[in-house]
């Protein structure tokens, strides 16, 4: 099934050819309170997280800015650190 999410992941970690997934967070229709929203209007919700092989990965429509990826950072790290 496809679907639309926000690929967790940098360039060093990309080139890992013995790591062969992706973290994703899916981009989902509706804000919450636990999802930010990029400036472009997408809710991407941090705390739906899934691994993807690389390998299944297809269209690629672009990056969200360093601010933005800062807060989901933030986030993030909240999430997992008191589950």
């Amino acid at each position: 099934m496809r679907r639309q999410v926000l690929i967790y992941s940098g360039d060093m970690f990309n080139e890992l050819e013995s790591v062969p997934y992706v973290i994703t967070m899916d981009v989902v229709a509706e804000p919450d309170p636990l999802t930010v929203t990029t400036y472009s209007g997408v809710h991407i919700s941090y705390t739906r997280l899934d691994h993807v092989p690389k390998g299944a990965l297809s269209d690629h429509f672009g990056t969200i800015p360093a601010e933005l990826l800062a807060t989901v950072n933030t986030r993030l790290f909240l999430v997992l650190t008191t589950s």
